[in-house]
């Protein structure tokens, strides 16, 4: 028996064996995923793209303690309302152990919703041709669509009247 046992002794320590624990874990599930070619970071980079944050991604939003600059993780959330959640985020730096809360809503439409939600008021960003979306939403035919992964909307897009003005 030539190893030698490390009993950890202080939360310090206990805090600094996690992370360490959770970078090797991170590595590993990153090597997974260029292994099987799926991204890590979004739809357009791959796993072989720079990580911002080492260590850190796993997770889909990530932002650097306002103190230290270092990573910080998401260690819980809540969901506010359709358009808004807040974040509980957790600076990975034992020396500065920062937790703060952020929140993060969804401001505006870029590209409207084939399915949409009658009840959610979100703005239409300006660049979207209003004009040119409902002429080619007249003169548009039909054709069958089934669902896959999304619940048939039924109820009519303008339930309180009138459609909204431009």
């Amino acid at each position: 028996m030539g190893g030698r046992i490390n009993f950890i002794d202080s939360n310090s320590q206990r805090a600094k064996a996690a992370l360490v624990a959770s970078r090797h874990l991170n590595e590993a599930a990153d090597k997974a995923r260029a292994l099987e070619g799926r991204g890590v970071h979004g739809c357009n980079q791959t796993a072989q793209a720079k990580h911002l944050f080492k260590g850190t991604n796993k997770e889909a939003m990530r932002l650097p303690c306002p103190h230290c600059r270092h990573p910080s993780v998401i260690r819980t959330s809540e969901q506010m309302t359709t358009l808004m959640r807040q974040y509980v985020f957790c600076c990975v730096n034992p020396e500065c152990g920062h937790t703060f809360v952020g929140t993060l809503e969804i401001s505006r439409t870029l590209s409207p919703s084939a399915t949409p939600d009658p009840s959610v008021r979100l703005p239409l960003s300006s660049h979207v041709r209003r004009d040119m979306l409902r002429a080619q939403l007249d003169h548009a035919g039909t054709s069958e669509h089934v669902t896959r992964s999304t619940a048939p909307v039924t109820g009519d897009l303008f339930m309180q009247g009138a459609p909204p003005a431009d």
